[in-house]
């Protein structure tokens, strides 16, 4: 069952799945980071990784400000362990997915970033003992190949897609995926490839109103 990580008035709290595509609000449970984590009310923004470092404990990436934040090792209640991964140059930039983009096992970071209107991907390198070397999503130069390289091309900044969110693979190829809503109010499906997006997105709600009003998509 697929679960929802809420902030609330300066907490953060799991909310379960109930089977049926929405959540048990009378069952939710506060989330308890470790000693030296940021407080959940400095969080900008929160992902899921799956289990990135290979441990069968589900994995988060953070931002708080211009600092990216691992989370790792989530029991249900508790979190083990939180790393600080940079230290700048996020708070121009937007997580979108944090999974196995590129198709070799290990985890990948895909970015939105309002400097350049751009998507970009940072690939993962394989730990010694399985799942990815967090050291290795620090930064471009410490990625594999090196450098972070263009995922999605000029178009993406936040200003025309407000909201986007990188999910599972919706379409059946085993890519992570793309959704947006953008400044006209319409809803677009991107389908992931393993190297860089293709096309412009398939539209799946026409331009309304009430699509430009809203605060998150997911």
């Amino acid at each position: 069952l697929q679960d929802l990580i809420v902030r609330v008035e300066g907490k953060l709290w799991v909310y379960p799945g109930d089977g049926y595509g929405a959540v048990n609000v009378d069952k939710r449970r506060e989330i308890l980071l470790p000693d030296g984590a940021p407080s959940p009310a400095s969080l900008t923004q929160i992902v899921s990784a799956g289990d990135a470092t290979g441990d069968g404990r589900t994995d988060f990436f953070a931002t708080v400000g211009d600092e990216l934040w691992a989370f790792t090792g989530y029991h249900g209640a508790t979190i083990d362990q939180a790393m600080r991964l940079a230290a700048s140059t996020w708070t121009e930039r937007d997580l979108v997915t944090a999974q196995d983009v590129s198709g070799d096992g290990i985890t990948d970071i895909v970015y939105r970033t309002d400097v350049t209107e751009r998507l970009l991907l940072r690939k993962g390198i394989a730990a010694s003992g399985g799942g990815v070397n967090m050291d290795s999503l620090k930064s471009g130069a410490n990625s594999s190949g090196g450098a972070d390289t263009e995922y999605g091309a000029a178009g993406w900044s936040s200003a025309n897609i407000p909201l986007l969110i990188g999910t599972p693979d919706a379409n059946g190829d085993s890519i992570p995926d793309i959704w947006t809503a953008r400044s006209d109010g319409s809803v677009r499906f991107y389908a992931g490839g393993k190297t860089v997006l293709s096309g412009s997105g398939t539209e799946i709600i026409a331009p309304a109103s009430y699509w430009k009003t809203r605060i998150a998509i997911g």
